[in-house]
């Protein structure tokens, strides 16, 4: 169903089984296989094929350890689909495809946001709120890599845009409130002064155009292009470069694409010893169609310290 998002559908069904009073004990799999073929054209290079399996249960180094910190996005939209079951190759509408997961993201991306927020009592003046540099890793559905990095760059955007809304948001407020007459003046001069906003990690700055620019007319914006990718990429090699490892060696592998990047990342950064305890990765899965969610996995130290793999091995 949804194409990509097959084995992310599988894997909730097990993520709510084992937290479920039903639960008898037992782990769960969920295996995500697919092939990645196009005919002739600029897509056939992105081609691959893999299978992942993902073993779930409860005392897991990687947690889904608060159902809550999960959205998704959800729309009827044939920019990716096979008519023909005797043709291998599906018919494939580039274009709108990104766009499309552009949107997922954005969509799922600010919910997911505002989501944590609240949960963590950050909303109304609690605290930073949650950015796309608050999480350690994140790990995004692959079809190529170039669009991941551009996706990561348009978080970026989308949290200038939120700061620049409750800007405007609370300085309305503030000018109900504000008995001087003169006060609209300062507040436009603040305004203007305050919500470019600068990525702690990046060079470049977001201009105050694309923050009002209607967002659909930013998604062909090569001017913009470079300026998210400028901000974002010292965050992106710091965590996102160890999930697209893989990928870019492997291809695209469709459903198991996302797992394979959360394999990618458990390899790298946990074999560098990275993944402690505390640490946090956020999950991009999309498919066409479409259909995408995001989640939040927490890295723990499962007690007692023998794993469920270890216990396999000792048992063999």
């Amino acid at each position: 169903i949804n194409a990509c998002y097959g084995g992310t559908a599988a894997l909730m069904n097990a993520f709510a089984w084992v937290e479920s009073s039903a639960w008898d004990g037992r782990y769960a799999i969920m295996v995500a296989v697919d092939i990645a073929t196009y005919a002739r054209g600029p897509a056939r290079p992105t081609c691959g094929a893999g299978a992942v399996a993902v073993l779930v249960g409860r005392n897991a180094p990687l947690a889904f350890a608060d159902p809550r910190e999960r959205t998704t996005h959800a729309c009827n939209v044939y920019d990716f689909f096979k008519p023909d079951h005797s043709v291998e190759y599906p018919t494939v509408d580039g274009a709108l495809s990104q766009v499309c997961y552009y949107r997922a993201l954005e969509d799922c991306y600010a919910k997911f946001c505002d989501r944590v927020d609240r949960l963590e009592g950050k909303v109304d003046g609690g605290g930073e709120g949650f950015n796309a540099e608050a999480a350690d890793y994140f790990v995004f559905h692959a079809p190529y890599n170039k669009l991941v990095q551009k996706s990561y760059g348009r978080m970026h955007l989308v949290d200038a845009r939120r700061k620049y809304e409750k800007k405007l948001l609370n300085d309305s407020e503030e000018k109900k409130a504000d008995e001087e007459e003169d006060s609209n003046a300062t507040t436009t001069t603040t305004l203007k002064g305050d919500v470019a906003t600068k990525s702690t990690t990046g060079t470049a700055t977001i201009a105050e155009e694309y923050l009002t620019k209607p967002i659909e007319e930013t998604y062909s914006d090569k001017a913009l292009e470079g300026i998210l990718k400028s901000v974002s990429k010292s965050s992106y090699s710091q965590r996102l470069s160890d999930a697209n490892s893989a990928s870019k060696i492997v291809g695209n592998t469709y459903t198991a694409s996302v797992f394979l990047g959360l394999a990618s990342l458990v390899f790298h950064a946990g074999g560098r010893g990275d993944l402690v305890e505390g640490k946090s990765v956020v999950v991009f899965s999309y498919g066409s169609g479409a259909l995408a969610t995001m989640y939040r996995l927490h890295v723990r130290d499962p007690s007692p310290s023998t794993t469920v793999i270890d216990a396999m091995l000792n048992k063999a």
